[in-house]
C-alpha cells in the first residue's frame, strides 16, 4: 500500500510542482502571479479532449493545438488582466486574474457541461507491478515527463538567449530596458510559458482525475502553495517541495482520509508562513529602512 502510495504521490507532486514552476516565472519576471493558473490546468485537459475524444484528432496534433490555445491564453491574460494594472502600479491585477478564472471556468462549464469525464489512455488500463504495488504505466510517465520537463526549463533559462533574456528582466527591468531587451514582451512570454506548463499538466492528469470544468481548481490552489512553501523565487525549492507535497498528501489521504489530507496541507502553508515567510528553499530580500 505505501508503495502505492509513494507512486500517486509522486505523479500528483511533480505536476503541481510543474504548475508552481508558473508562478515562479511570472513572478520572477514582474512580480506578479496568474491566480487563474489553475483554470488553465481545466483548459488544457478539456481541450485536449474536446479535439481527441470529441473530434477524433490524433493524439500529438490534439496536444500541439493545446499547448498552441494555451500559450495564446496566458497572453490573453497578461494583456487584459496584468499589463494594465501594473503600469499603474496597482495590485489590482490579484483579483483581475482571479476573475478570469472564474469566467473561464464557468464558459467551460456551459458549453462542456458540469459531469466529469473519462480520458482514455492506453497507458492507463493495465497496471504493472511495481514494488509489490499495482501502477499504472501512466503513473510512472508523470512525473518522468514532469520532471524532464522542469529540467528542460532550466537549461533554457541558462542556454538560450529567450532564457537569458527572462532572467535579465527578472533581475532588473531598467537593466534589462538598457541591454535593448523588450521587458513588456517578455513578461508576456512568461505569462504564455506558465500558462503551457499548467496545459501540460492538465493533459498528464486527466487519464488519472477525470476532465471538468472544476478540475483546477483546487490543483491550482496547491500548486501555489507548494510555491509558498519551495519559495516562489526557487525554482528548485518549488521542485523539491512539490514531489514532497505530493508524497506527503498521498500518504495521509492512504491511510487517515481525505479530509485530513486537506488540512495536513495547507496547514503545512501557515507554518511554513509563519517559520519562514519566504520559502524554506527561499533567500529573505534585505530590505533597507
Amino acid at each position: 500500500m505505501f508503495a502505492q502510495l509513494l507512486f500517486s504521490g509522486l505523479a500528483l507532486g511533480s505536476m503541481y510542482a510543474l504548475v508552481a514552476l508558473g508562478y515562479n516565472i511570472t513572478y520572477a519576471t514582474s512580480q506578479t502571479v496568474n491566480f487563474s493558473q489553475g483554470q488553465s490546468v481545466m483548459v488544457g485537459a478539456v481541450v485536449a479532449y474536446a479535439l481527441h475524444v470529441g473530434a477524433g484528432w490524433p493524439w500529438v496534433p490534439s496536444v500541439v493545438v493545446t499547448l498552441i490555445a494555451l500559450a495564446a491564453l496566458g497572453v490573453l491574460v497578461e494583456r487584459v488582466a496584468v499589463r494594465p494594472f501594473l503600469r499603474a502600479s496597482s495590485i489590482a491585477w490579484l483579483l483581475a486574474t482571479i476573475a478570469l478564472g472564474i469566467i473561464a471556468e464557468n464558459v467551460v462549464m456551459l458549453v462542456f457541461g458540469k459531469d466529469a469525464r473519462a480520458f482514455p489512455s492506453s497507458l492507463a488500463v493495465t497496471p504493472w507491478t511495481v514494488l509489490g504495488a499495482g501502477v499504472y504505466p501512466h503513473e510512472l510517465l508523470v512525473p518522468l515527463v514532469g520532471i524532464a520537463l522542469m529540467v528542460l526549463v532550466e537549461l533554457a533559462f541558462r542556454r538560450t538567449l529567450a532564457g537569458r533574456a527572462l532572467r535579465a528582466v527578472a533581475w532588473s527591468h531598467d537593466a534589462a530596458r538598457l541591454m535593448g531587451i523588450d521587458v513588456t514582451r517578455t513578461i508576456s512570454v512568461a505569462y504564455a510559458l506558465s500558462s503551457v506548463l499548467a496545459g501540460v499538466a492538465g493533459i498528464l492528469l486527466a487519464p488519472l482525475l477525470n476532465v471538468s470544468a472544476t478540475m483546477g481548481t483546487t490543483i491550482g490552489l496547491k500548486a501555489f502553495a507548494v510555491a509558498i512553501i519551495g519559495g516562489i523565487e526557487s525554482a528548485r525549492g518549488i521542485v523539491v517541495a512539490g514531489i514532497l507535497y505530493g508524497i506527503v498528501e498521498s500518504v495521509v489521504a492512504g491511510y487517515l482520509g481525505t479530509g485530513v489530507r486537506e488540512i495536513i496541507g495547507f496547514a503545512l502553508v501557515v507554518l511554513v508562513l509563519l517559520a519562514r515567510p519566504w520559502g524554506l528553499f527561499g533567500v529573505p530580500t534585505p530590505r533597507r529602512v
